[in-house]
């Protein structure tokens, strides 16, 4: 048999050495990388965060912000009540990091400017004297004894102390239908009538709340507003059952052409037109309030109606063609024309004269604006814009007892003949002119309540009183 070999030990030497030596040189090689890796992608880790911190704070600011734009109409109500250095604060958005946003008014503008505040009152017939309950200028030439003289001072736009005599704006001669309009079910009970010219009678009385979309009304009969009537002329600042976007879209059997144009309305009354303003059918009280009227410097068409109410179509029928009103020795009023170069006589246009000439002394003409109350109820009539009715008067009858919760306001200037009134008077009357804050401009402030960086929103923002606005500028800022 072979004898097994006997297995040989190792030899002593100096491999086990070196390789512990290898080893421990990766172990520190290793130890320089991965420790600066280590706390970089710690520092990271921590600068992510914080820069997270920052982006989601960052962004409930802005939310906040775009919070409080949702409705710029309601945000320049609330905003209003603020001053300088007298923040309002808003409702919270209610998002998951606190936020609180508030405002202060920086600077507001009025209607018209000094260049443009026309005369706020002024009367055509010979002796007529301002009315009771008049604000702001009064021509100086209101009733005198040359009936012709005031048409001197005259101008088709607004002018500083000037008489505003409008030419008449273009108007369709679509008839819509004289009952309005239903809107759907979803947008609630509302009716609305569309700009037009209407022939009809229009009597509203009830309940249903009645919306006038934004444009240009010419009539040749009464307009009757009395009972519970809740009627929003034009869109503007006074919010209606509805809006024009919606009236021109969703109103059961909505014309094809709606004529709406600009924001607000204007009331043109010729033939027979007028409007009756009263509580003779029983209800709630009666309220009539107008958008003022604004419209684009390019809408040519419409451009004269800016700032005017209610006008009246001027002269007499001169047997096919307007002539000017001339009342011997009381009245003179010139006719109507259009807004055309060279202007037109009113009657090409399809505009009838005013049937409601003046002559105090021997015939009792009604009032081309004729307000009265005999009951104790609300009535809230509101008009914004100019009335130019040089040959029509108007007429505010109280009988005694009525005029508590009666508010009548026609605050953009006035042009009539002359004012019929009762002893009795509303309890708030206001004839004229009040040039009204239109534009205001807001810093609005949203900001982080708790926790860190605290970030903060700042922005400043012109709104008109119609909702209308724009961002003047925005930042955001980390503490």
């Amino acid at each position: 048999m072979r004898r097994r070999p006997t297995p040989r030990r190792p030899r002593a030497g100096t491999d086990d050495g070196s390789s512990l030596v290898i080893v421990l040189a990766f172990i520190l090689i290793g130890a320089l990388f991965i420790t600066p890796m280590m706390q970089y992608a710690v520092a990271v880790t921590r600068a992510g965060s914080s820069q997270q911190d920052k982006i989601v704070r960052a962004e409930a600011v802005k939310g906040a912000f775009r919070t409080a734009m949702a409705d710029p109409h309601l945000l320049y109500d609330a905003c209003s009540l603020s001053g300088l250095n007298e923040p309002v604060t808003l409702a919270s958005p209610g998002l998951d990091i606190g936020v609180t946003t508030q405002c202060t008014t920086v600077k507001y503008a009025l209607e018209l400017d000094s260049s443009e505040l026309r005369a706020a009152m002024t009367t055509t017939y010979v002796g007529a004297p301002a009315p009771v309950g008049t604000v702001g200028s009064v021509y100086a030439g209101s009733g005198g004894a040359d009936p012709t003289a005031w048409v001197a001072d005259t101008t088709s736009v607004s002018q500083g102390d000037k008489i505003l005599l409008p030419t008449l704006p273009a108007h369709a001669l679509t008839h819509p239908s004289s009952a309005g309009y239903a809107m759907p079910a979803w947008v609630g009970s509302c009716r609305v009538f569309f700009p037009g010219t209407y022939n009809d009678p229009i009597t509203i009385t009830g309940s249903e709340p009645v919306f006038f979309a934004s444009g240009i009304y010419y009539f040749d009969n009464t307009v009757t507003i009395s009972g519970s009537a809740n009627v929003v002329v034009g869109g503007g600042s006074v919010e209606a059952c509805t809006t024009d976007q919606e009236a021109a879209f969703e109103a059961l059997g909505a014309p094809t052409n709606h004529n709406i144009s600009g924001y607000g309305a204007t009331w043109i009354f010729g033939g027979a037109g007028r409007l009756a303003f009263n509580d003779t059918v029983a209800g709630a009280g009666p309220s009539l309030q107008f958008n003022a009227r604004l419209v684009a410097d390019t809408d040519i068409a419409s451009l004269s109606s800016r700032s005017v109410s209610i006008m009246s179509v001027n002269g007499v029928d001169g047997g096919g063609s307007a002539i000017d009103f001339n009342l011997p020795g009381q009245l003179f009023v010139p006719r109507s024309t259009n807004s055309a170069t060279p202007p037109v006589q009113a009657m090409v246009d399809q505009y009838q004269p005013s049937t409601l000439v003046t002559d105090a002394v021997a015939t009792p003409y009604p009032a081309i604006i004729d307000v009265s109350f005999t009951t104790g109820t609300t009535a809230t009539l509101w008009i914004p814009g100019y009335i130019a009715v040089p040959q029509g008067y108007i007429n505010i009858a109280i009988t005694p007892g009525a005029a508590v919760n009666k508010n009548v306001q026609m605050v953009g200037g006035v042009l009539a003949a002359y004012w019929a009134q009762t002893p009795d008077q509303p309890e708030t009357l206001q004839l004229g002119i009040v040039n009204r804050v239109v534009q205001k401009t807001f810093k609005v402030v949203s900001s982080t309540t708790a926790g860190s960086p605290r970030v903060v929103s700042t922005a400043v923002v012109q709104i008109n009183d119609y909702g209308e606005y724009v961002v003047n500028s925005w930042e955001i800022s980390v503490a």
